[in-house]
């Protein structure tokens, strides 16, 4: 009878066991699973609003992938600008951003790379610590994005209308995404549209992609003065949670993966 009873606890046991991650399992689901779509900015390299470079203090206010903790102490700074065509160099002695150097990024011409060379003493404990160096560069975005002309609205009914009612989990299934990449030019049209990720019919992607490429005309980026300028974009079908959107190279200070539909 004992044995009975110990095998009967067990039996017991292994159930809840197997109720309870069912249900994690159930509940990791609901919350991760995001059938939908997103447009994203795409930038393949870093860059900073005006207004964060007006803010801008330090090395990583630039650059939030600058590892400033692996700086035991500074030598140099070489920042380089391309101002009216021609490169100008300040050198600084730290991290710190001083006013001319400030004034120089600021100065810098439209769509061209601002670097930083960083020359410093590693923080370790070796006995030869040797000058070491890391460099980065990034740009300045244009003060007014890209945006969908007709508004958030119009671009949900479109993008629901001729995607999401015709496109089922089906061809994107869970934890996956399909995407197409295209680029909003100077005059607000879609241009070099194509896929980035495929789904799992290939219906689904040339209907995708032809929705994209019949989209209505944009408001294209541009920079204070007036100046417009291109910008990249990406729309993807599927679970917004997918790892796949940290591939796409998508502009965000938040893993894409953990945004919400837009």
């Amino acid at each position: 009878m004992n044995s009975y009873i110990r095998i009967t606890y067990i039996l017991v046991a292994i159930l809840s066991l197997i109720l309870v991650n069912n249900q994690n399992l159930v509940g990791q689901t609901n919350e991760t699973s995001d059938f939908g779509y997103q447009i994203n900015r795409v930038q393949k390299y870093v860059s900073i609003s005006t207004k964060q470079l007006e803010q801008a203090k330090v090395l990583s206010d630039l650059n939030h992938y600058y590892k400033a903790d692996w700086v035991k102490e500074y030598k140099s700074v070489i920042t380089t600008a391309i101002v009216n065509g021609k490169r100008q160099t300040i050198k600084s002695k730290d991290a710190t951003i001083s006013t001319s150097q400030k004034a120089l990024i600021q100065s810098a011409d439209k769509e061209t790379d601002i670097e930083v060379v960083v020359h410093y003493l590693p923080e370790n404990n070796f006995s030869n610590n040797p000058v070491a160096e890391m460099d980065f560069s990034f740009r300045i975005d244009p003060e007014i994005e890209a945006r969908y002309a007709a508004g958030k609205k119009d671009l949900d009914h479109y993008i629901s209308t001729n995607i999401l009612k015709k496109v089922t989990s089906e061809d994107v299934p869970q934890y996956q995404v399909a995407a197409v990449k295209f680029i909003i030019d100077e005059e607000g049209r879609v241009v070099d549209a194509h896929i980035a990720q495929n789904s799992k019919n290939e219906e689904s992607d040339a209907l995708i992609l032809k929705t994209v490429c019949d989209m209505p005309n944009w408001e294209s980026a541009s920079y204070a003065d007036g100046t417009k300028t291109k910008q990249e974009f990406v729309l993807t079908i599927g679970d917004q949670y997918s790892c796949t959107m940290n591939v796409l190279d998508i502009k965000s200070e938040v893993p894409p993966s953990t945004k919400t539909n837009q």
